[in-house]
This record gives C-alpha cells, structure tokens and sequence, in this order.
C-alpha cells in the first residue's frame, strides 16, 4: 500500500535525524582528535637547543619585558615566574651573554609619590630573580616607566637587580650613575653596554643632582661611546626610542641610531613602539629599530608578535645575525615552528627585514633567519 504524504514526511524526518547523530557523532570525534593534535603540538613548543660548534661567543638580546599588571595578578600566582620563560630557557642555558629592556619598576609600595602621567606600572623582586635565574647579566632601565614611582621607586629597582648580581644601565640616582658603562667579559670578550631613552616623560630625566634615566642626547651619548668603544672589543647600546604601535621607524630613530653606530657601537637594540621594526646593517653595525614585547600581557595581535635575537661571533670580525620568531600568549613568548605557523613566521620575517626577506642578504635555516654580517667596530677606534 502506498504511504501517506504525511508517512512519507515522517520517514524522511527520522532518516534525517540518524544522519544528523551520525554526523554530530563523527564531528565530536573530529574535533577531539584535532584537540589531542593541538594539544600535543603545544607541549612540543618548548625548543631542544645545542650549543653552536660554530659560534666563539653566543649573545642574546629580547625587547620589552614588564611583568606587573594581569602577569603579577593573573599568571604569576596561578604558574610561577619559570612559566613564563619555559618555551625559551633552552635559548639562554646556551648563550654567553642576555640582555633586554626592563620596563617597570620593582617595588611594592603604592605610598610612593607616583609620576604626573596616566600609566603606572610596578612588580615585586620575583621578577628579577627570575631573570637571574635564566642567565640574564644586564639589563637595561632607561625607559618611560622607571621612574613611575619616583626616585624611591627607582632606588628599590637598582637594589632588586643588584642584590641578584644583574648589571643595570640607564638609571641611576644622579646622571653619572645613569650613564655609566658596565662591562661584561665573556668568552674573552669584553662587552660594553650602554642605555638611553628618547622618551622622557616629565621629571624622569637625570641630571647631576637628581635620579632618572639617562637621555638619549647626542652631546651625552657620543663621548660615552666612544669611551666604551676604546676599552671593549663590543659594544652595545640600548635605546628607548620610536612611536608606539608604529612598525616603521621614524627618521629621528634613524638620526640616532646611525650616530650611534658611527660614534663606535657595534650594536643599537631598540624598544618602546611595542611592534617590531626593521632591522639595519649599517656602516659594520647593526640597528634593531624595535625588537616588540618579549613578557608582556598586551593583547592586540601585533604586539604579540615577537623575537628573540641571537648573535654569534664565528670567528674574528664575522657574525651570524639569528632572528627567532616568537608570539606572546598569555605574557609567555613561545617560538613560532612548523608548517602550522608559516603564515604567523613569514608575517614577522617580512615585518623585521622591512619586506627584504627574499634578498640574497637573508637566508633560512630551519624556522629561524639568518644573516651573514661584519661587526668592525674595533676598527674605528683606531681612526
């Protein structure tokens, strides 16, 4: 007998459902199989490193590194300070010598006079000792915030770094503590490190008679400079410098930053804009306009994108320049590897060699970038 439209109707309505079962079913078991493959693809982030046969001397510069805000209030509390470099510790159990820009102030307490600005950042003497505890020997203080909580803020900040034994310049209690030169010797080279800011909000520059950061003044950099550069076989500068959110350096960071270069640094590491900028091979140096954040909770995708820099000295004036792409998830920078990431890995190698990635000055070995270049800084010191 024939059915019914209205039996017709319900036959197709129940064969419709047990493909949809079927279907929820087989998307259920999908979804927790791509789960398992993310999962264990995140647990395979953390980088198995070997020391370079190659490389005579292995330094490691980072960018921005704040760990107040949601990282004091969020991360640190529920993981711990070793959480937040457990993607990148392998980097700096092999380098001889790291380096970064510290970007708030340690201190605790919220009685201090704070700075007439909008901003106030801080964090406790956790957030040193965790750099201590991953090999940093310096790190840099000339910036925006140091002064957040005035000079007692700044005082409790050298005190933090010095009681972990971690080398500090561009800050002091007076100018001349601000701009003194801190030489490292590592692997029979002696490396000068310099730090100045640009970015000197109101009360926050040193004078001979009052703390503060150090100013990137030409009249105040070039002499130093040039000191460092007679009684070091390296040196580096830190500078505070740029726009914010702005992934093409200004002219004026270029002004400085060659002036720098020409005065004797081998090397000029810059942050503020917290984005990356180009890199410059310039006149046997090397500019890095911006290396972006390296721990930091910012949440817009570019400020998220970072890298860690390693140079290598291969032998006599030759270096190999190894950029490592990073992406910060929850203030934790992670390195960016694998097919999955290619897209992520290609967008910050382009951002960092301005759109130059595919010259022949660029190469690629594994997820990292490479570049061949000459530091001959100690050559000018004999001109």
């Amino acid at each position: 007998m024939a059915l019914t439209w209205k039996q017709k109707f319900q036959k197709y309505i129940k064969r419709s459902k047990q493909k949809a079962t079927l279907h929820t079913l087989i998307g259920t078991v999908c979804t927790l199989i791509l789960v398992l493959v993310l999962n264990s693809m995140d647990r395979n982030v953390e980088v198995q490193i070997e020391r370079d046969p190659e490389s005579q001397l292995t330094m490691t510069f980072v960018g921005d590194m704040m760990f107040g805000r949601n990282i004091d209030d969020v991360i640190v509390p529920k993981y711990g300070y070793d959480h937040l470099f457990k993607y990148v510790k392998n980097y700096f159990e092999y380098s001889d010598y790291t380096t970064g820009n510290f970007e708030s102030p340690i201190t605790r307490n919220e009685n201090y006079e704070k700075a007439d600005k909008n901003i106030h950042l801080s964090t406790g003497e956790g957030a040193a000792e965790a750099l201590k505890n991953h090999g940093f020997y310096t790190v840099n203080l000339a910036n925006n915030h140091m002064k957040d909580y005035g000079r007692q803020g700044l005082v409790d900040t050298l005190n933090a770094f010095k009681k972990q034994k971690i080398e500090t310049v561009g800050a002091g209690t007076n100018l001349q503590e601000a701009t003194q030169i801190v030489y490292t010797t590592v692997q029979n080279k002696k490396i000068a490190l310099l730090g100045f800011s640009d970015i000197l909000p109101k009360d926050f520059r040193a004078y001979s008679n009052r703390s503060g950061i150090a100013p990137a003044d030409p009249n105040i950099f070039q002499p130093l400079v040039f000191k460092a550069r007679q009684n070091a076989d390296l040196v580096i500068v830190q500078m505070h410098w740029g726009l914010e959110y702005d992934s093409g350096f200004h002219p004026r960071q270029q002004d400085l930053g060659r002036a720098l270069i020409d005065a004797g640094a081998d090397v000029v590491l810059g942050h503020h804009p917290h984005v990356l900028e180009p890199v410059e091979v310039y006149n046997d140096g090397v500019i890095f306009y911006s290396l972006g954040n390296f721990v930091f909770d910012q949440g817009w995708s570019r400020t998220k994108e970072s890298v860690l820099v390693q140079l290598k000295n291969l032998q006599g004036d030759q270096y190999k320049l190894e950029i490592h792409p990073m992406m910060i998830r929850e203030g934790q920078p992670r390195p960016v590897r694998g097919w999955t990431e290619r897209y992520r890995r290609e967008k910050i190698f382009s951002q960092v060699t301005g759109k130059l990635i595919y010259t022949d000055n660029w190469s690629r070995e594994g997820d990292k970038l490479v570049r061949i270049i000459e530091l001959k800084g100690a050559e000018k010191s004999d001109e």
